[in-house]
Parts: structure tokens; sequence; C-alpha cells
């Protein structure tokens, strides 16, 4: 039920029925039509009687006869089935006059002095119901205007743009003419490659056959930061399906006129919209508005009623589904899912195997049981052993922090990256700086401050003791350590920050030749091929801590040991790698280094076989 003013005419007649000596607004709940609605004093004059209250969210004054009936012998209001009805469990109010009882004021009439002190009163009463309409509607964001919708907005940590945050328009496009529409959502970011943050101002749709859409924008952060030149803006942070790429044609610049309401209304409902990951709900739509080809009738989202915290997506798309397809798929209930709730679908899955996900695969339900003794409660804070303490210096605990991060945004620019792993850096010394003398170091607290950024979605925390004179680091722990009446400290560069799972993308090439005098053809079968790449892959698999050549080419030789083939004489093995973050690229290389947070992707594998094939 909403809060609906009053007329002014509806307050004068309601004192001057009062002042006269009639029951003023007598209030009833409507429950129903076929409920008798009883008046509160018997004997009421059909011809006075009155009744208003709320319909469709707005005031209405009933008709006698056409609405409702007055039935004087029982004393009770009777709604007809035809007529207009209040609204469901509103209140609707009755005023009339009773046969007996004398009247000390009885005049009506235009001019009197009861009808003139009615109407002064009436006046103040409808003004002020007008304002109690007003603060009403401020609360909602399809209703405030102005002040009261920046103070909406407000709750969400949303402020209204003005002249200071710079404007301009970019251009979605796509290489070829597409059979259904596309829709470019208001509040969808772009960014250039320094990192600078633009969101669109309104939805724009890309019509079937067009390639092109041109869609405003605004800077994210106010002053000259927002101000770039034409073609600057080139990244698509949350990429959409058929969109290819985004361009600013022209230099943004700086507007000089604030955000419209309407403008705040559509970024208050897409940041509502984005935030919304507490229900069944949040799942499906976001597969829906963002996948083309997902509707209501080919998606069902519901939840494990064996396992707690267990969401299951069915789909029936019917037909091939390509890996690219089931990554944005994934994507997209990654970015809608609540935190700690796993969600499982019957496509076929693109993850990687669980052995190939190493150190990256997160913490593991029996890493966390680890901690924990059989009767549920965390273990004692781990106590250093006095041998290493002596070698410190005296009231200091110097450690080692090794942070891993999982990004809520995985397509971000490396200066926005960087600033994230800046942050995070921040938070961990800050905590550790601000840990009194001796108090014990709460593995989950710090761990907390990690994950408090909107940016971060999941990480992982290792904490060792710092080497000591050329030592190596201690043991690392995911548990509360104990710095036995020390001050913990932590130098920058003893602390590390990375992102999980960064790609270091494998590219090899085998090059084989005939072995001398062999009896028949020396040919590529499928089945030489497919032993070649299972090889190279469980080569991978296995790689600890690097990748070497002559480990690779140890396996592939045992793969091609029982046929005719043998390795060329001169880079028969050649591995070439490229680090997903970084972009370091390694041609030719002797070995492939790798850190606990990468992992490895054989992108491709080129088999050349040299020399006379047919015998």
């Amino acid at each position: 039920m909403t809060f609906v003013a009053q007329p002014y005419e509806r307050f004068a007649d309601d004192l001057l029925t009062a002042l006269t000596g009639g029951m003023v607004r007598e209030e009833h709940r409507f429950v129903g039509m076929v409920e008798l609605y009883s008046l509160a004093s018997p004997g009421a004059i059909a011809q006075t009687v009155k009744v208003f209250g709320q319909r469709n969210n707005a005031f209405a004054l009933f008709e006698g006869g056409i609405d409702y009936e007055y039935k004087g012998d029982e004393g009770v209001i009777v709604w007809k089935e035809n007529g207009r009805q209040p609204d469901d469990q509103s209140y609707f109010y009755v005023n009339y006059y009773v046969r007996e009882g004398r009247r000390r004021l009885t005049d009506r009439n235009p001019g009197s002095v009861t009808t003139t002190l009615a109407e002064a009163f009436a006046r103040e009463f409808a003004v002020l119901h007008k304002q109690m309409e007003m603060i009403y509607q401020s609360a909602f964001v399809d209703l405030a205007a102005g002040s009261s919708l920046d103070h909406v907005a407000a709750l969400l940590a949303l402020e209204r743009k003005d002249a200071k945050f710079a404007n301009g328009e970019v251009l979605f496009k796509r290489p070829t003419p597409a059979d259904g529409d596309i829709t470019v959502p208001a509040g969808t970011l772009v960014s250039t490659d320094q990192g600078q943050n633009f969101e669109t101002t309104d939805k724009r749709t890309l019509r079937r056959g067009q390639l092109s859409v041109v869609v405003p924008i605004r800077a994210q952060v106010e002053g000259p930061a927002g101000r770039v030149e034409a073609s600057a803006i080139k990244n698509i942070n949350r990429p959409i399906f058929g969109v290819e790429s985004v361009i600013n044609e022209g230099a943004t610049f700086f507007a000089t006129e604030k955000e419209s309401d309407e403008e705040l209304r559509r970024r208050i409902k897409g940041t509502l919209e984005r935030a919304g990951k507490s229900t069944l709900n949040a799942i499906k739509f976001s597969l829906i508005e963002e996948i083309p080809g997902i509707n209501e009738g080919n998606v069902q989202v519901s939840e494990s009623a064996e396992i707690s915290g267990k969401v299951e997506v069915k789909f029936g798309l019917g037909g091939a589904v390509d890996a690219d397809l089931v990554r944005r798929i994934e994507e997209s209930i990654f970015n809608s899912r609540a935190a700690g709730i796993r969600v499982v679908h019957n496509l076929p899955t693109r993850s990687k195997p669980e052995a190939a996900q190493g150190a990256t695969a997160g913490i593991t339900r029996e890493e966390v049981v680890e901690h924990f003794n059989q009767r549920g409660e965390p273990q004692a804070a781990i106590h250093l052993p006095q041998d290493v303490l002596s070698k410190m210096a005296e009231g200091v605990l110097n450690l080692q922090i090794e942070v891993l991060l999982r990004l809520t945004e995985p397509n971000l620019s490396a200066s926005q990256k960087e600033n994230i792993e800046d942050d995070v850096r921040a938070r961990v010394v800050d905590h550790i700086e601000a840990l009194p003398m001796g108090a014990d170091l709460i593995y989950n607290k710090l761990l907390g401050r990690i994950v408090e950024p909107e940016a971060v979605s999941d990480g992982i925390l290792l904490i060792r003791t710092a080497p000591i004179a050329g030592a190596p680091a201690g043991e690392a722990w995911k548990a509360n350590l104990a710095t036995d009446g020390r001050k913990a400290k932590v130098e920058t560069s003893r602390l590390f920050v990375g992102l999980m799972g960064e790609a270091i993308f494998i590219d090899v090439k085998v090059t084989l030749e005939e072995k001398p005098q062999q009896q028949g053809a020396a040919t590529i079968t499928p089945q030489i091929e497919t032993a070649i790449n299972d090889a190279i892959k469980g080569a991978l698999t296995a790689a600890p801590d690097k990748l070497s050549q002559a480990d690779l080419r140890a396996t592939i030789g045992t793969a091609i040991a029982n046929t005719n083939l043998q390795f060329v004489t001169d880079n028969a093995v050649v591995i070439n790698a490229e680090y997903e973050e970084s972009g370091r690229l390694l041609n030719n290389a002797d070995e492939v280094p790798i850190e606990e947070h990468q992992v490895l992707e054989l992108r491709n594998v080129s088999i050349e076989v040299r020399g006379e094939l047919d015998g």
C-alpha cells in the first residue's frame, strides 16, 4: 500500500462535516467485496454518506449506488460487483451525519464563518499532505527527482555526474551483419590502454544488419583524467557477444550540464541489476541478457535439494555447443553467482583438469580441514622454533607474504590490474603495521582485508618467515601465527602479490624424419599424431617448476619409439612460450620457468616430417 495525498476539497468537506456534528473519516480496511462493513454509529442518514479512499494507487471518491450501497436497516456498506472498489488491503473512509444529536454549528453555506474556518485549515492540511506524498515518493528510484534522487543514489555509493566529468561518444562495431539485435546496456564499461574508464550513459541496440552503433559515454572519474584524444578508447571491459571492437572517433570533452534524473536512474538500476547475486534469478537473467540464444524456454536454474549451496543450471540448446559459447556462459555464471555458491551446468566443460590447475585451483576443502581439529575448532596459533627466532633482530618477527588474487572482472587492462595489486599490497602492509607488539597474526583477518575490495573475488594467502642469512624462506602456512611477544613486520621486497592462474601459452614444433633402412613409407598416422599430442600434454601437466626442452624431447621420443620416425639432428623440438599477463616471450627456449601462480596451456602443436615418405 502506498501513501497518496488527498485533495484540498476532501479536507474542507471533512472539517465542515466535523464542525457541524457529523462523523468524519471512519476507517475501514478493504478485505474483499463480499464483506459487510458496519458503521460505528447507528442511524446514519443515507443521503449524507460519503466514501473515499485509494484505488490504483491514487485518491478516489466512490459514488453511492454505483460503486457501493448503504443499507440503512443494517447500517452497513456493501460494495457492488460491477463498481469501482478500493485497492486490496487498503483503507477507505466514511463521512456521514446521524439522525440523533444536537448540532451547535449548522451553516455549511459558502462564505459562512464555519466554511471559511474549515477552508483555511483545509488548505494547510492539503499542502502538508502533498509534501508528505513528495517525501514518500523521494524514497523510490522511479519517483524521486533532483536532490532526493541524489540521496537514493548515495545508498549505492553513486554520485550525479556534473560538468567535472568528461563526456563523449564511442562506436561499437562488428565485422559482418548478423541476424539478431545486440543490446549495449547502460553502464557498459569501456577503457583506454592506460586504464581510464568510461561508462555508457544510455542503452543502445545494434539492429539486425547494422555494423555499428554510436553510444554516449561519460568518464568514471572527474577532472582532466577523463579527457582523452580520438581513438584512445579501445577496450570493452566486459565483452559483448557479437561486438568486435569499440573506438571513440572524437576526443572526449567536458559537458556544460549535469547528469539528468533519467540518466542517473538508469545508472542506479544498472548497478542494482549487476549487484543482484543472491537469488537464482540473478544467474538466470544474467544468462538471458548476456548470452544471445538463451531465453526462458531453454534454461532452467534450480537449487540442489541434497547439497546446500549448490545450484544446477540446465540448458536445452540443441545442436553442437562450441567452446566459445561454453566460455561465455561460464563467465556469466561466475559474475552473477553469490560468493560461496557452487554452480554446475550440463554443457561440455571447458575447465582445465584438476591436475593441470595446480596451485591456482584455490584452497581445497582438504586444505581447510587441515587447520581444524576433530571438534571443529581452529587450531592454536603456530609458534616458530626458537632457533629461527634467535636469528632475527630482537623484538621483530620478519615475514614473507605471498598473495594470489582472482579478479571479479577478468578483462582489465594491465594498468588496472597493477592498481588492484598495489591496493592489496598496501592493505597487507597496513594490517601488519597496525598489529600491536606481541599480537598474533590472525590468518582470516588478513585474508579478509585482501578480498575486501569489490574488484577481488577470491584470494590465496601464504605466510612464511623471511629468509635469514641467505637461507631459503621457511615453510608456508595458511594458519594463525604467534608472534611470541615480537612485532610482526613485512618488507615490500618480501611481499609478493600476483594473479591466480596466469596462463603461459606453449607452442611446440616437432620435426621428424624417416629412420634409415626402414621398410615401408614414413607417414604421420592419426595414431602417431595423437600419441605425440598426448605425450606433450602429459609433460605439461607433470612439469613442476619448469618445462625443459630435454624433458619434452624425452617424452616425445618414447611416443615415437616403435614407429618408423626419428628426430632430425637440429632443433627437433622447439618450444615457444608467451606469458599472458606480462606479455613476455620465450622463443626456442631451453626451459620455461613456472611460478606457483602460473599454469601451462598448450596452444599449438606443429609436426613436420622431412624427406621422402613413399619408400
